[in-house]
């Protein structure tokens, strides 16, 4: 129950566990704990395996299943100092991690890899010797050639008790939720969320679990027609069998296929942690920490996010891109909340860095995790409590930019973005001020780089904005003559390319008054 406490969902479990023994022999309970967590990953496992049976190599799959989690356990004398006992043990846990046992390897010679890390070969009969039904397939959603290993399969098809199906959304569905919000109410979007009704839970999968989802409880390869070729590939359908579908969709717009990547940290812990003075004192920080946790699915569901994990201060979720913003605020506020009272020794509170990384659902999961996470180490920056966006668009360099939370960012990129939405700033204006930016930057200090800039940025919306947004120039203005460096023009000019992106999302969901589109359209 320590691993797997019964009334805590799977996204609450912490990596790292500290227990008060009294009279226990710590060898003994963290066998036990060790065991239990092994017990729970083979439990979920076996769900899996038994599902697809047919298809599983039973002697791969034993090499695999009983080596998969990593067990450290330390432990030191508790003589009533606190602190100095609490720091020793973490030197000593990190020690031992570091001399981790290496395990025989049990590789297959000829036996490919899993598709997803390349770390372990694949469990999967090889169907061109050994034919597997093809409902497996449809089942594991796998695609021509790939190849899972014991993690894998477990990933896929594992459940937990009294959930019938396993389920989960797929970054498709989350990119595609701007589109779905914005559409629900026309009579072909009814018309697709009825086709894909009719298909069955074999070919799309339903989603009700999922109360952000209840408009089109569905996965979101359905609604893109470039990707009908690998859901044929998947499931077996045909062109023909779709054919109504595809002809719904051309009644809509084409929904936009990026996604957000949301990761945060909190800044601080371990010297907040190491302030603490008893044992009394870190329990109560846990299970501040705990609700901190159960508040931020709440937070990301509002936010129509999909949660994967809140280990303490510690979050990963994927979330549209109209609303990783707001979602990344309300995080940020909720932390602050949460963890009011709590500070280091030097007094300076706890805050959350938030990293968002934008990219496209056909970006491999594991970039777009690694997008995230640089992010998230972005925000970190020289002073902590930081707002890192990344944009990762197919083709071109990455635009990153990175402010204090002190500073309002996210305010600031969603005007920009409702500023772009509506034509009050240019679409191409982002590309126009970075070229400027470069050009300026090159000047003298003897000349008036800044003034210069400043002229030409505002003469570049004047001269291409639609006469229905000119209401809005006058607080346009008003930001760009804020601006007193060139460098602050380049951090501009990169916010508003993040923006542009949001503002996409934010059409498609609805989020700007249509009359407005349409007047700035014409």
């Amino acid at each position: 129950q320590l691993i797997f406490p019964a009334d805590t969902s799977a996204e609450n479990v912490a990596n790292v566990v500290v227990a008060e023994l009294s009279g226990a022999d710590p060898k003994n309970v963290a066998r036990a704990a060790k065991e239990a967590a092994i017990q729970q990953f083979e439990e979920f496992a076996e769900a899996a395996r038994k599902q697809v049976a047919d298809a599983i190599r039973d002697d791969i799959w034993e090499d695999q299943v009983h080596d998969v989690i990593e067990f450290y356990a330390a432990w030191v004398p508790y003589e009533g100092d606190y602190p100095a006992a609490r720091a020793r043990l973490m030197r000593l846990l990190a020690g031992r991690k570091n001399c981790r046992d290496f395990l025989p390897a049990r590789g297959r010679q000829g036996v490919p890899k899993s598709s997803l890390d390349g770390l372990r070969e694949t469990v999967l009969k090889d169907p061109k010797v050994e034919p597997w039904p093809s409902w497996i397939r449809r089942r594991m959603r796998l695609r021509e050639g790939e190849q899972l290993d014991v993690v894998g399969v477990t990933k896929r098809l594992g459940k937990q008790k009294n959930q019938r199906e396993p389920r989960y959304p797929s970054v498709a569905r989350i990119a595609a939720d701007p589109w779905v919000r914005g559409n629900k109410d026309k009579p072909a979007f009814r018309q697709i969320a009825e086709i894909c009704k009719r298909l069955g839970p074999e070919i799309v999968h339903r989603l009700d679990e999922f109360p952000q989802f209840k408009d089109f409880p569905y996965e979101g390869t359905a609604v893109y027609p470039s990707r009908h070729h690998e859901w044929f590939e998947e499931t077996g359908l045909t062109a023909d069998d779709v054919r109504e579908l595809r002809e719904a969709l051309k009644e809509l717009p084409e929904a936009a296929p990026y996604l957000a990547v949301l990761v945060a940290d909190g800044d601080r812990m371990g010297a907040v942690i190491s302030a603490l003075r008893t044992p009394e004192e870190n329990r109560k920080f846990s299970r501040t920490l705990a609700g901190f946790a159960s508040k931020v699915k709440e937070i990301v569901e509002a936010h129509h996010g999909v949660l994967v994990y809140a280990g303490g201060d510690d979050v990963l979720a994927f979330v549209p891109v109209d609303q990783c913003l707001e979602c990344a605020r309300e995080l940020h506020d909720q932390f602050a909340v949460s963890l009011q009272g709590y500070s280091t020794d030097g007094g300076s509170s706890p805050t959350l860095s938030v990293g968002i990384a934008i990219g496209h659902f056909l970006e491999n999961l594991e970039d777009l995790l690694e997008y995230g996470r640089a992010a998230e180490k972005c925000a970190k920056g020289p002073d902590r409590n930081g707002l890192a966006v990344h944009l990762y668009k197919r083709g071109g360099a990455p635009v990153r930019t990175r402010s204090s939370w002190n500073e309002n960012p996210d305010q600031r990129m969603l005007t920009y973005a409702r500023w772009l939405a509506v034509g009050a700033i240019p679409g191409g204006f982002p590309h126009e001020l970075h070229r400027l930016v470069d050009l300026y930057a090159k000047w003298s200090s003897s000349s008036d780089p800044v003034g210069a800039l400043q002229r030409d940025a505002i003469r570049i919306i004047r001269d291409k904005q639609p006469r229905s947004a000119r209401s809005l120039m006058p607080e346009i203005e008003a930001r760009v003559k804020e601006l007193n460096t060139v460098d602050q023009y380049g951090q501009l000019a990169r916010e508003l390319l993040i923006a542009r992106q949001i503002a996409v999302a934010l059409k498609q969901a609805g989020s700007v008054p249509q009359a407005q589109q349409r007047e700035d359209a014409a």
